[in-house]
Parts: structure tokens; C-alpha cells; sequence
């Protein structure tokens, strides 16, 4: 495949052509000019032409006011330079556009709007805007977004089958399909089920960290794994996907401080501290408090991941132990992949509440594609998951709302419309419809994920 050029704001252009070799050191990387997330998005306009879980009851955490305050006043001492977004409102007409037909009218945030750093703005506000004639067509908008799916679980399927990477029969997410629905950046889930693996989670965890270094390095004009952000910008900026791993739940981690270290060393850059059962960081949203939110453990967990730089995912965790992380980190976290409340009650969605803070942290929610947990049945559709970006949206602004399809790891049949990885466009055309700016559509495919990846994956 031929290379992308490297369109740097304010400079002269670079040409980064061959096809690299998969990185298997953590070491940093040979520097690289820093490419914005506008920079990206312009070189690819030149290239245009299953998850069981237990359920339970939803948590009863204290909500009222006094609770707030003391979860925003940590909020905001663990992020003095913080400024609020420049969106005026979450509501998709705030850019001129029309909002979604038929919509509520949008929540208005009055004295509560995203926050984000000085350096998200400044990412945010680099975003492209629609041309001066008018949107652009919806070919040529999605092809320009940088897309971001923080969470699939295709490393089940090639641990466990003869699946592979680039021909994936049985699932959803393969190379062809990624490329086919404009993908540029995936998170691999490294998930050991606790019931099958408890005791055997590290090596487990090795296993599966190995068999998607090996499937990827077997097609490196293709895809290649990113460490960091700068990783991202390069492999982007040549055309290939930018595969990274995110841990599903701590149990790998056992009881050892260390082993945060040394997955992060093995290419690990997120982490969840429980899937769908409590581990000894802290509570699960699947069960009965354990812990009551974080353990000290977990709550040591995430003041070592900060430090070292990486990405603390909150989904699958128990509102205490939410509201514990939103405390303890000093970096933007994330909801790799989950719901609105507001829009399917359950225990693995975020509450309107939840979300704000989250937003005001800095961060990002990746809506996710299971059926059950966005519709009240087992089966759903693209409009219902683009119901959750859009409640979302109107709560928090689109610099805080993307993608996490949990693709692979359905135990549904996927919502018609998004079948599998190649479908990624009906969104744009979903989002399109409903009155969203180009601009914002482009957020929600993968510029505010990238905003925190440019702040947290050093």
C-alpha cells in the first residue's frame, strides 16, 4: 500500500513511505513530527477517491447533592488547568445544524459543561469544518474522520478458534471488513473469563497478548500495533489500521502493583478493573458490593496506570467504584464500551450523572452495539444504537461521545444495520440524518478519542 503523506499544520510536507515493521518493544518510539487529528483526517480525504453477564439489580448509590459536590470538587482539584468546552450545549443544532427530528428537546447543562485541558481543546478546535459550499458528500465525510472502535473482542475467536485476523467467517471484525468500513484505530480486548481462567489469568493473558502480536505481524501493510499516540498519527498517516490491546477486567493482575507495569510493557493501554465479576481491584456492576466501589489495591492500580500512562476504562465497573476512579485519577478516563441509562435502564449503561463527570473529566464514552444492553430486546438496530449517541451527544457535547462496538463478543445477533465492522458508514448516514454538522459527526467516529489519546498515551 502505498504511504500517506504527512500533512503537518504550519509546516512543509513529509513523505513516511515503506511498510514498517511491527513494533514489538514498548520503548518510545522514533520521534515523529506531531500530525493533528485535522492533519489526519485531510491525508485520508486524498485516499477517498459474545459477552454473557449475570444481571442484577442497578446499584443504589447516594446521588444527592452533597455527593456531587464532593465528586466535582475531586474532579476539579485533580485537574486545576481544565477549561470548559467550547460547545455551547451536547445539542447537535448549537453548529447551525438542525437538531434530530422527532428528538426531546436537548438537556441544557446551564452551569455544567464539558470540561477538557487546554491541549484537548486546542485538539477539538482543530477538527475540520464543514466546506464553505456546503457538507460534504457522506462518502467523502466518513472517509475523511479518523474512526475509532475502542473495543472488540475478536482475540476470543482467534485464541479459541482457527480464526484469523484477516478472514473472521464466524464474527464480525476482520481486515477486509475494517478496511471496507473505514476503520482506522481498534482496541483489541484482552479479556480472560474469570470462571474459566481465575487462576491461570496471567498466563492466560500472555496467550491471547501473544496471538494478536503474531496475527497482526503476519500482515504488516495492513495494520500494525501503536504504543502511543505519536504510533497512532504514523501508522494513520500511512494508510494502515493502528491496532492496540485494552485489558478486559483485573484479574490478570492478581494481587501484584507489579503486574500493571508489566502488561503495560506488553502493549496493554487500557484497563477495566472488573469485567462482569468483582477481582480484588474493585465492584462490578454484574454483582453484589464487595468492596463498595474501589479497593485501596484498585485505587492503587489507577495512581500507577496514570503514571505510567495508561488509559483507565470504567465499563463494567459498579457506580461506587465509578465514582472512586473519577476521584483517584488525575488523567481523562474512559468508557470503552457502554450505554445511556436514560435510554435503556441497566446496570452497565452510564447515568446522565455519570456521563457529566465523566465529560468533565475529560473523557469519552465508546456507545457499544449490544442489543440487549441498548434495547429491551435481544435484537436491536442501527437507529436504537445511534439513539445512544444522540442522548449522549445532547447531554455532553459530541467531543465526549464515540465508539465501542464490542463486535465478536455478542452473545445477540448484532443490530441490523451494523452486522459487522464494514457497516461503520451507516452511522455517518445515521448521524447525517439526524442534523448532525459534519464536524460533530467526525467526534463522535473517533476525534474525541483521539483527543484523549493524545493526552494520556505518551
Amino acid at each position: 500500500m502505498s504511504s500517506k503523506a504527512v500533512i503537518l499544520l504550519g509546516a512543509s510536507l513529509i513523505m513516511m513511505g515503506g511498510a514498517a515493521m511491527v513494533r514489538y518493544s514498548v520503548e518510545s518510539p522514533v520521534p515523529v513530527s506531531e500530525v493533528s487529528v485535522a492533519g489526519l483526517q485531510a491525508q485520508k480525504t486524498s485516499q477517498a477517491s459474545a459477552e454473557p453477564i449475570r444481571p442484577s439489580a442497578l446499584p443504589t448509590v447516594s446521588a444527592d447533592a452533597e455527593w456531587r459536590a464532593r465528586v466535582r470538587q475531586a474532579v476539579a482539584s485533580a485537574n486545576p488547568s481544565s477549561a470548559p468546552s467550547s460547545e455551547a450545549s451536547g445539542n447537535p443544532s448549537a453548529s447551525g445544524s438542525p437538531g434530530p427530528a422527532g428528538t426531546p428537546t436537548p438537556i441544557m447543562l446551564l452551569d455544567h459543561r464539558p470540561s477538557a485541558s487546554p491541549s484537548a481543546s486546542a485538539s477539538v478546535a482543530a477538527s475540520p469544518m464543514p466546506s464553505p459550499s456546503g457538507p460534504l458528500d457522506l462518502k467523502t465525510l466518513h472517509a475523511q474522520a479518523v474512526v475509532v472502535d475502542t473495543h472488540v473482542e475478536t482475540p476470543l475467536l482467534l485464541t479459541e478458534t482457527r480464526t484469523k485476523l484477516d478472514k473472521n467467517p464466524r464474527g464480525q471484525v476482520d481486515l477486509q471488513r475494517l478496511k471496507e468500513g473505514g476503520v482506522d484505530v481498534v482496541f483489541f480486548s484482552v479479556f480472560v473469563n474469570p470462571w474459566r481462567y481465575r487462576k491461570l489469568a496471567k498466563s492466560q493473558a500472555d496467550f491471547i497478548i501473544k496471538t494478536i502480536k503474531q496475527q497482526v505481524a503476519a500482515h504488516p501493510d495492513k495494520i500494525e500495533l501503536a504504543y502511543s499516540y505519536p504510533d497512532i498519527q504514523r501508522i494513520v498517516a500511512q494508510g494502515k489500521i493502528a491496532g492496540l490491546m485494552g485489558m478486559e477486567g483485573g484479574d490478570p493482575l492478581g494481587s501484584s502493583l507489579d503486574n500493571v507495569d508489566y502488561f503495560y510493557k506488553q502493549g496493554v493501554r487500557y484497563l477495566s478493573p472488573t469485567w462482569s465479576t468483582h477481582t480484588l481491584l474493585g465492584d462490578s456492576a454484574s454483582q453484589r458490593p464487595r468492596w463498595k466501589g474501589l479497593s485501596k489495591f484498585g485505587k492503587e492500580v489507577i495512581q500507577r496506570m496514570n503514571k505510567l500512562g495508561m488509559l483507565v476504562d470504567v465499563s463494567h465497573i459498579s457506580d461506587a467504584a465509578f465514582y472512586d476512579v473519577l476521584k483517584t485519577s488525575t488523567q481523562p478516563v474512559i468508557a470503552s464500551h457502554s450505554g445511556i441509562r436514560s435510554v435503556r435502564m441497566h446496570a452497565r449503561n452510564l447515568s446522565n450523572e455519570m456521563l457529566k463527570l465523566l465529560a468533565d473529566k475529560g473523557g469519552t464514552v465508546g456507545i457499544y452495539f449490544y442489543p440487549p444492553f441498548i434495547d429491551v430486546r435481544r435484537s436491536s438496530n442501527l437507529a436504537k444504537v445511534v439513539d445512544h449517541i444522540d442522548a449522549a451527544v445532547k447531554l455532553v457535547g459530541a467531543s465526549h461521545v464515540g465508539l465501542g462496538s464490542d463486535f465478536d463478543g455478542l452473545d445477540a445477533p448484532p443490530p441490523v444495520g451494523l452486522e459487522n465492522a464494514a457497516k461503520f458508514p451507516a452511522i455517518t448516514a445515521e448521524l447525517r440524518k439526524r442534523g448532525y454538522s459534519d464536524t460533530q459527526i467526525q467526534q463522535v467516529l473517533g476525534g474525541s478519542f483521539m483527543r484523549v489519546f493524545e493526552q494520556v498515551l505518551r
